[in-house]
């Protein structure tokens, strides 16, 4: 015989407040941006890499971000009907991005203290944007 406990929701608490925007940055070789995108006009000159920007407002809101630190250019990759899916399972959340057949983000963090670590994080917009594959930098959580 096996026996269920179930928890009231009124004694149930959150230990931690699940989270619903960042921005997730990949560093890209900026010879390899502007050899993918050379329309775009960032500058070859500087050692600075590119950053590739996953930002998530909201639950309802995204946006893809090529952005050049060293002049401050950002080219906004357009996506058409993006889907977030959210998925919390304290202390961790899941973030799902699709952009019709595109998986554009799927990253797990963990929430510690006051603040999320970035778990695992995989994207294709590198792909999307004819950027050839490789070994790139761990992505980076940049803001919560």
């Amino acid at each position: 015989m096996s026996a269920i406990q179930t928890t009231n929701p009124s004694q149930a608490k959150a230990t931690t407040k699940p989270l619903c925007a960042c921005a997730i940055s990949w560093t890209i070789a900026r010879q390899a941006v502007a050899k993918a995108q050379p329309d775009l006009g960032f500058n070859t000159g500087s050692p600075k890499p590119i950053e590739l920007r996953i930002m998530l407002k909201n639950e309802h809101q995204t946006s893809v971000v090529l952005a050049d630190p060293a002049s401050g250019k950002s080219h906004t990759i357009e996506l058409g009907a993006p889907r977030i899916t959210l998925v919390h399972a304290d202390p961790f959340t899941h973030i799902e991005i699709t952009d019709g057949p595109d998986l554009i983000l799927s990253a797990t963090l963990k929430a510690e203290a006051d603040t999320h670590r970035l778990l695992y994080a995989k994207t294709s917009a590198l792909t999307k944007l004819g950027i050839k594959g490789g070994r790139y930098p761990a992505p980076a959580l940049l803001s919560q």
